[in-house]
């Protein structure tokens, strides 16, 4: 993986910034020109006589053209030079907006809007996917808070503006002013270089050949991670629609404050608001995803439930002025959540598809989301009244919530393998080479493997009576020594006498082990700290192995412990699917492993399928296979993609 640290680069010193910005442009003025409608219905309502629910239909003209074009547009985006259909889509809406204030009546105006909608599916599928060619992974949060500030500031604009000239010179020259600068960016675009794609993603990755449309769409239906960002980003999106589309009308019946001021006062609200938690989230997501993985989605999910009571406070607010200072605490909230989900959208899917993964997303949440949100509340608005009807948007958070909560439990991910760490080699050495009667787990065991060419052994570690970490795979030594004797509570020089078990130290010191990677498994069942973890890193700290080992561990939480101490050195989660009473049905569903923040997963072979290959294919996820001793069963691991074999025999794969 091109893995650049993000301490290295500087998100204004890289030469796709020129781009980023045009493209940031266009995106303010995609907003604009959506919700200079918005801002105008009232006044288009009134002459054209319209009821709720045929103005609630005015956006879902435009949702709908968007979201069942965005999937040709994205196939097209896979495919052809994307800033040239981005150009043709970017002229288009702009001419539909202009001619939007030519309209007659509903109809026309319908037609119109869907205009807009054609044009705007074009830039919405592909520019994401150009995007993410700008800039690696790790300034990617940052890089979409910049592009999505134009979110906030381009919907703000479209209520002042609308707000302004619809005194000033009418709701028609509104939408004539407003269409003609897109005309000017779609040229620019034309003679914009388009990047490379992939640019900063893995190198097979890159060489994907674009899939055909159904198997692509088979393909996210099957990756989780997509799946689950999109549903919730789907929920989302029906709770912003909705509720940026009656909130002048909110304003106007409920607050009695007139919709032209109500929708300038709401535009300032929603830029300072939008502006700063788009940022806000960009910057703190990237932050924290550098430690843990799944950030975005941790971060958008929190964000979703701390908006619920600040949108109960919204709708009681007795006075315009409190219901502007809680509108701006809930834009904040929602908008934190704009740069995270969007990064996670791409960064789940590979670069051959991220334009049509985008059309997909622009589908979902459109289809399901704020296409529908404007006339489900005009629907209730019109057979009881608006305050009803803007109760629906509660269900909807909790939703995004679930979704967005769920994921980073039930499909997590692994954490950016650490720079200074070490490259895993084809085969690690089960407790060392058993041979000629030489015990497992010991100094004579490792120094074999070695001698026989291996590059990594795997070993087992128990904490002794007196607290050091000493090599031993059973709790008691009785199958080794023949002898009855528990390891936690034998010093470490009773194990050594009894049953030749060397400490950890010493095989980190050993000459004839000098030059061995160590995948160092912790035998720890507890859930509480219980020494092992500090001792360990302290043995670690003392003989200075950080770029020699990995760490691995049924219990994620030793490894969350491990994290803590020693964040830079590899972890990887042990796991199988063997159905006994110690391995509980949530050790065997992983489903702790957000906790661990692993690196990467150990799983045993006996119970990996293809299914759960691609599983972990799609969330980035690394994985190794124990225990292999048919170097066949080694082949086609590899062959899947195991990172890494686990086995008795060190030239098991030739």
């Amino acid at each position: 993986m091109k893995n650049i640290s993000a301490s290295r680069l500087s998100l204004w010193k890289q030469p796709g910034l020129g781009l980023l910005g045009l493209l940031t442009l266009i995106n303010l003025f995609n907003y604009l020109d959506r919700y200079i409608l918005v801002a105008l219905s009232p006044s288009i309502q009134k002459e054209f006589k319209l009821d709720d629910a045929q103005v609630g239909l005015l956006a879902t003209a435009f949702i709908y053209s968007y979201l069942l074009i965005a999937p040709i547009f994205g196939w097209l985006g896979d495919r052809k030079p994307r800033l040239k259909l981005m150009s043709v889509g970017v002229g288009l809406w702009s001419l539909a907006t202009w001619f939007s204030g030519l309209s007659k009546g509903f109809g026309s105006l319908m037609l119109a809007r869907a205009g807009v909608g054609v044009g705007e599916a074009a830039y919405g599928a592909i520019s994401p996917s150009v995007i993410s060619d700008l800039y690696p992974k790790t300034l990617r949060g940052r890089c979409f808070a910049i592009f999505f500030m134009a979110i906030p500031v381009g919907s703000a604009l479209g209520f002042l503006l609308g707000g302004f000239l619809e005194e000033r010179v009418g709701w028609r020259h509104a939408f004539w002013i407003a269409g003609i600068p897109g005309l000017a960016m779609a040229v620019a675009l034309l003679f914009a270089k388009d990047p490379v794609r992939g640019a900063f993603d893995e190198p097979e990755e890159t060489r994907e050949a674009p899939a055909k449309f159904l198997p692509v769409l088979k393909d996210l239906w099957g990756n989780r991670s997509f799946l689950f960002t999109t549903l919730g980003y789907t929920a989302y999106t029906f709770v912003v629609g909705g509720v940026a589309y009656w909130i002048p009308h909110y304003i106007e019946r409920y607050l009695n404050v007139p919709a032209s001021r109500g929708s300038m006062a709401f535009g300032v609200v929603t830029v300072t608001a939008g502006i700063l938690g788009t940022v806000v989230g960009g910057v703190w997501s990237d932050k924290w995803a550098r430690r843990s993985p799944d950030a975005f989605l941790k971060l958008s999910a929190l964000s979703m439930l701390a908006s619920l009571p600040v949108f109960a406070l919204v709708l009681w607010a007795p006075t315009f002025g409190s219901f502007l200072a809680l509108v701006f605490v809930l834009e904040f909230l929602l908008f934190l959540s704009t740069s995270p989900v969007n990064a996670q959208t791409v960064n789940s899917v590979s670069p051959s598809i991220r334009a049509m993964a985008n059309a997909v997303s622009i589908f979902s949440i459109h289809l399901l989301g704020d296409g529908i949100s404007p006339y489900i509340v005009g629907e209730i608005s019109k057979s009881s009244n608006l305050l009803n009807g803007m109760y629906i948007f509660f269900g909807a958070l909790v939703l995004a919530a679930i979704f967005w909560g769920l994921k980073p439990i039930l499909f997590w991910e692994s954490a950016p393998w650490p720079e200074t760490a070490l490259k895993l080699p084809e085969v690690q050495v089960h407790r060392g080479l058993e041979l000629n009667g030489v015990q497992e787990n010991t100094l004579a065991a490792f120094r074999a493997a070695a001698a026989a060419g291996a590059k990594m052994v795997e070993l087992d570690v128990h904490l002794s009576k007196d607290k050091i970490p000493v090599v031993v795979h059973d709790k008691t030594i009785q199958r080794i020594a023949g002898r009855p004797g528990i390891v936690a509570e034998m010093t470490a020089a009773e194990l050594k006498a009894a049953a030749q078990v060397p400490t950890l130290e010493e095989v980190f010191t050993d000459a004839g082990c000098k030059n061995l990677l160590v995948n160092v498994e912790l035998k720890s069942d507890t859930a509480r700290e219980a020494g092992m973890e500090k001792a360990i890193a302290t043995v670690v700290a003392r003989t200075g192995v950080q770029g020699r080992i990995l760490f691995s561990s049924f219990n994620p939480l030793s490894l969350r412990r491990l994290a803590k101490l020693l964040p830079d050195v590899p972890r990887a989660l042990l796991a199988t699917g063997e159905n006994e009473p110690a391995n509980k049905f949530y050790l065997r569903r992983m489903l702790l492993a957000w906790l661990a923040r692993p690196h990467m997963l150990n799983y045993d072979g006996r119970y990996l399928t293809e299914s759960m290959v691609r599983s972990l294919h799609s969330r980035r996820v690394p994985f190794a296979v124990w225990t292999v001793a048919d170097p066949q069963d080694a082949k086609k691991f590899l062959a899947l993609g195991a990172k890494s074999i686990i086995s008795p025999l060190p030239n098991i794969v030739g």
